[in-house]
């Protein structure tokens, strides 16, 4: 029975503060989007740093801790998100912003429809080429995101077991 009331405060003890710790991550929280599964993970992992970085007694924590930094900071690149704008850097500067024309639509009345322009295609030959580029940047940007992704989970896989204290 002493050891059962001994167990009830060490939790309060350590529950309040997680609370406390988690509560504005939770706040946020919401079940529609991977965005929201990357921001819960990472608080986690941050605080598992900051722990074995401060409290580790065991002869690697210092590198566990920074192994799991790159882990925050590779979500940290995955909740900014920022590839479509590094994937298509060159191909904005080749053939301008992206522009939005609305028109009339032809074959639906009372309908409108958009077309995407770029000021630097003049000639259909410049068409053909900025679709080719716009392919192959919206690749890049696909390669870039998994690329982000395959190393966290890859590294994970290979160290997160070592990851205590």
């Amino acid at each position: 029975m002493k050891e059962k009331i001994k167990d009830f405060f060490r939790s309060i003890k350590i529950g309040v503060p997680n609370l406390i710790r988690w509560f504005p991550v939770i706040w946020k929280d919401r079940d529609w989007d991977h965005q929201f599964i990357f921001q819960i993970f990472r608080h986690k992992l941050h605080l598992t740093e900051q722990f074995i970085r401060r409290y580790g007694i065991h002869t690697n924590n210092i590198d566990d801790a920074d192994k799991i930094k790159l882990c925050v900071n590779l979500l940290d690149r995955l909740i900014k998100d920022e590839y479509h704008e590094n994937a298509f850097k060159h191909h904005e500067e080749k053939w301008g912003p992206p522009e939005l024309n609305w028109h009339d639509s032809e074959e639906h009345e009372g309908m409108c429809g958009a077309a995407i322009t770029h000021a630097n295609v003049k000639t259909d030959e410049d068409e053909k080429s900025q679709n080719k580029d716009f392919k192959i940047a919206c690749e890049h940007e696909v390669s870039l995101r998994e690329q982000d992704l395959d190393m966290l989970f890859n590294y994970m896989r290979k160290h997160i077991q070592s990851w205590w204290d």
